[in-house]
C-alpha cells in the first residue's frame, strides 16, 4: 500500500469518527499512552508513607475498577457483534429502507428527472411537488424566511402563501439545488444521543459535498446541477446505517436484558444498563456499509435524466481516480476536498497529510483556486432582478 492510499485510509476513518464527536476524532490524531505510576504516590497526601493495609485496599480497588470495565467492554464487545450482525441483515432490504427507513416519496425521483428537461417549467413542475405535503410545507417556509423575503415598493414585505408562488419566486435554476437540499434534511437521523452533533455535521458534510461538486464541476465542464444533487444524495446510505444502528441498539439491549433476567444473571442485567451506543461501532458499520448502501437506494430511484447512477456505481467500485467517468470523478474529487476542509477547521490534519490527500483526488487545474474561499455552508441562491 502506498503512502498516499495509507493517508487516504487514515483521513476516511478520521472524517467518519468526527462526524460521530470531535473527541472521538481527536482521538485518531493523538492516542494516550499507558503511564507508570510515580513512586510518591504510595504515600499519602501528607507524605505519609502508606501501610500495608492500606496499599493492599488501593490494590483491591484498581482490580475491581479493572474487572468492573473489563466486564462492561466484553458486554458491550458481545453487544456490538450482534448489532452488526442485524445491520447488515436489514440493509439487504432496500425496498424497506426505501420505503419506510428513509421514507422517499415515489414523486420525488419525477420531481428530480423533471427540472433538467428543456421544456421543464413550474406548471409541470407544481403538481408532483404537490404530492409531497412536507416539501410543500418547506419550500413555502423557505421563501418566507427574512433571508428572502420580498417587498414592495413601499417596504412592505410580500408573503407568499402558496406553493406556486413559492416555485415561480425560487425559479427552475435555483429548484435543482433546494429540492435535493430539502430532502436531505428532511431524511437526517433526529435522536442519536449520546452523539447529539451527527445530524449537524451530517448536514455539514452533505452540503459541503454538493457545494464542492458543483464548483469542480463548473471547472471541469460536467454538469453542475447533476455534481450538485449527487454530492449532495451520496450520503443518503450512512444516514439509513446511522438510524438503523440507533434502533437496533435499543432492540438488541432490550433482547440482552430479558435474557440475563430470565437467566437470573444478576451481574449482566445491572451492566447491561450501563452500556451506551458505541462510537466505535457506528464508525465500523458506517465505513462499512455506507457508500454502497447510498448506491443501493440512488439505484432504487431509478432515475432517468438525472444520470447519477453510474458515477456512484463506479464511486463503490473504489476504481483509480483516472479511470472513472467524470462525474464519479467530481463526486470523488468534491467529498474529498469538503472532508478537508472540515478536518481543517477543526484542526484534524496536518499540512503534509493534506498536500497528499489532495494530491491523491487529482483535482482539474482552477479547481483548488476557486475552492479556497468559496463558501461551503449557504444554497447561495441567484435570483433575476426584477
Amino acid at each position: 500500500m502506498t503512502e498516499q492510499q495509507d493517508v487516504s485510509q487514515l483521513i476516511t476513518h478520521r472524517f467518519s469518527s468526527l462526524l460521530i464527536g470531535l473527541d472521538m476524532a481527536k482521538q485518531t490524531v493523538i492516542e494516550d499512552k499507558d503511564v507508570e505510576l510515580p513512586a510518591f504516590l504510595d504515600q499519602d497526601r501528607d507524605g505519609r508513607q502508606l501501610l500495608r493495609v492500606e496499599k493492599q485496599a488501593q490494590r483491591d480497588k484498581k482490580l475491581n475498577e479493572r474487572y468492573q470495565q473489563n466486564f462492561l467492554d466484553k458486554l458491550q464487545g458481545q453487544l456490538n457483534e450482534e448489532l452488526k450482525r442485524r445491520i447488515a441483515e436489514q440493509l439487504v432490504d432496500t425496498d424497506t429502507l426505501y420505503n419506510k427507513l428513509i421514507g422517499i416519496p415515489p414523486q420525488l425521483p419525477e420531481v428530480l428527472d423533471i427540472m433538467p428537461v428543456k421544456a421543464a417549467s413550474i406548471g409541470r413542475i407544481e403538481p408532483l411537488v404537490a404530492t409531497i405535503p412536507w416539501l410543500v410545507s418547506d419550500l413555502i417556509k423557505m421563501v418566507n424566511m427574512p433571508k428572502y423575503r420580498r417587498t414592495d415598493k413601499k417596504g412592505k414585505v410580500i408573503p407568499v402563501e402558496s406553493l406556486r408562488m413559492a416555485l415561480s419566486f425560487l425559479g427552475l435554476e435555483n429548484l435543482k439545488l433546494v429540492i435535493p437540499a430539502l430532502a436531505f434534511r428532511r431524511w437526517l437521523p433526529q435522536i442519536t444521543d449520546p452523539y447529539p452533533n451527527i445530524k449537524v455535521r451530517l448536514w455539514e458534510h452533505a452540503m459541503g459535498s454538493a457545494l464542492s461538486c458543483k464548483k469542480v464541476a463548473e471547472v471541469a465542464g460536467v454538469d453542475a446541477a447533476s455534481a450538485f444533487t449527487l454530492g449532495m444524495l451520496h450520503e443518503i446510505g450512512r444516514i439509513a446505517v446511522i438510524r438503523l444502528y440507533f434502533r437496533l441498539f435499543e432492540e438488541v439491549r432490550r433482547d440482552a436484558i430479558t435474557e440475563a433476567h430470565e437467566a437470573k444473571m444478576k451481574e449482566e442485567h445491572a451492566a447491561l444498563g450501563e452500556i451506551e451506543p458505541s462510537g466505535q461501532c457506528l464508525s465500523d458499520v458506517m465505513e462499512q456499509y455506507s457508500l454502497q448502501t447510498s448506491n443501493w437506494l440512488i439505484e432504487r430511484m431509478d432515475l432517468k435524466r438525472v444520470m447519477i447512477a453510474p458515477a456512484m456505481s463506479e464511486v463503490v467500485q473504489f476504481l483509480p481516480i483516472r479511470n472513472m467517468q467524470p462525474l464519479a470523478r467530481v463526486l470523488m474529487q468534491g467529498r474529498s476536498y469538503n472532508q478537508y476542509r472540515m478536518l481543517k477547521n477543526h484542526r484534524l490534519i496536518n499540512m503534509d497529510e493534506a498536500k497528499l490527500f489532495l494530491r491523491g483526488i487529482q483535482m482539474p487545474a482552477g479547481a483548488l483556486a476557486a475552492l479556497k474561499d468559496a463558501d461551503l455552508r449557504h444554497l447561495n441562491l441567484t435570483f433575476e432582478e426584477n
